[in-house]
């Protein structure tokens, strides 16, 4: 039986304890990298504020993250549709009696007469001489004819009397006759006759006062003309309603993606610039101005000059705010803080 020599047992004791002593640094290391401390999120800083007329608000926040939408519920099969029943066959039913007959058409009712008895009114045209004092009986003869007509006719017809009154003096003999007819109308012995004519000598009179007064007319409706309206569109806005705080983190949102600063520059988390904007009717900025006196500090002026650019790009504009809402905005405060941006 072979015996371990002196040397071998100690190769053997010393192989043992080196084994031990690595598995016991191996141990120690796997818990130091076990117990690490996982390190805490920073915290972002907010780099640009709109300062509105009340108290100052913050304007960018971080961006929730959307909420899933449900998932849609599936569509459970639908039970199969019952067939309908086989029709049943038609049963012989009496037919229907036919209609009757249509009535006969109504005959067509006489055209009523022109109005031929009237051309011997003619005879009483002593009026005419007679309107000295009044203009007025001279539309009655003239007017007797139109009558039967639709009132649109009666118009027509009294413009046109005027024409013939020239040859209407020709006869002055029958002048003493119709005078006594004439003051007899009142008296109610021919109502039947003279009130068509009171309506046409109504229309008459009508017609000639919208004549006379038909210039007077168009002039003041020619008078407004030249003046016109003030032109509408353009300008400046005058919208001066409140921002809600929605609409003051959009606007911060909407300018931070437009804005870009030296991260590397010295006290860059010290630097403060407020500016104002002057919008169109569109919502778009037309011109930045500092709100108090331009910047003097190199680094400030740089910082004023990165946050004008913003404003002003057109990636960034027109601004996302109602247009009742463009004066509190240009009456706001944009304040630019890149504390934000220094990490």
């Amino acid at each position: 039986m072979y015996e371990p020599s002196r040397d071998d047992s100690r190769l053997n004791r010393w192989a043992g304890i080196s084994a031990g002593l690595h598995a016991l640094v191996l141990g120690i290391g796997a818990l130091f990298v076990l117990a690490r401390p996982i390190p805490e999120p920073e915290e972002q800083g907010i780099a640009v504020e709109l300062v509105s007329p009340g108290p100052p608000l913050l304007a960018q926040a971080d961006v929730p993250a959307p909420i899933p939408a449900p998932p849609t519920p599936q569509a459970e099969p639908r039970p199969p549709t019952p067939e309908p029943p086989a029709p049943e066959p038609p049963r012989n039913t009496p037919p229907e009696p036919p209609p009757p007959p249509p009535p006969p058409p109504p005959a067509p009712s006489p055209s009523p007469a022109p109005p031929s008895p009237t051309p011997p009114t003619p005879s009483p045209p002593a009026p005419p001489p007679a309107p000295t004092p009044e203009p007025t009986p001279a539309p009655r003869q003239t007017q007797q004819t139109p009558p039967p007509p639709t009132p649109q006719p009666p118009q027509q017809q009294a413009a046109a009397p005027p024409r013939p009154t020239p040859p209407l003096p020709l006869p002055p003999p029958p002048v003493p006759p119709p005078p006594e007819p004439s003051e007899q109308a009142g008296t109610g012995q021919t109502p039947p006759v003279q009130r068509p004519q009171e309506r046409s000598n109504s229309v008459l009179n009508t017609l000639e006062r919208l004549r006379t007064t038909q210039q007077q007319d168009r002039a003041p409706t020619a008078r407004p003309n030249p003046s016109g309206s003030p032109q509408q569109g353009g300008g400046s806005p005058t919208g001066t309603a409140a921002l809600t705080q929605g609409e003051i983190r959009g606007l911060a949102e909407q300018i931070s993606e437009c804005w870009n600063v030296d991260r590397g520059m010295l006290g860059l988390d010290q630097i403060v610039v407020e500016l104002r904007v002057q919008l169109d009717s569109q919502g778009v900025v037309r011109n930045v101005v500092p709100s108090g006196a331009l910047p003097s500090d190199p680094r400030a002026r740089s910082v004023y000059e990165s946050a004008r650019r913003a404003l002003m790009s057109p990636q960034c504009n027109p601004l996302r705010v109602p247009p009742s809402k463009y004066g509190t905005v240009m009456a706001s405060i944009f304040r630019f803080n890149p504390r934000g941006l220094v990490r």
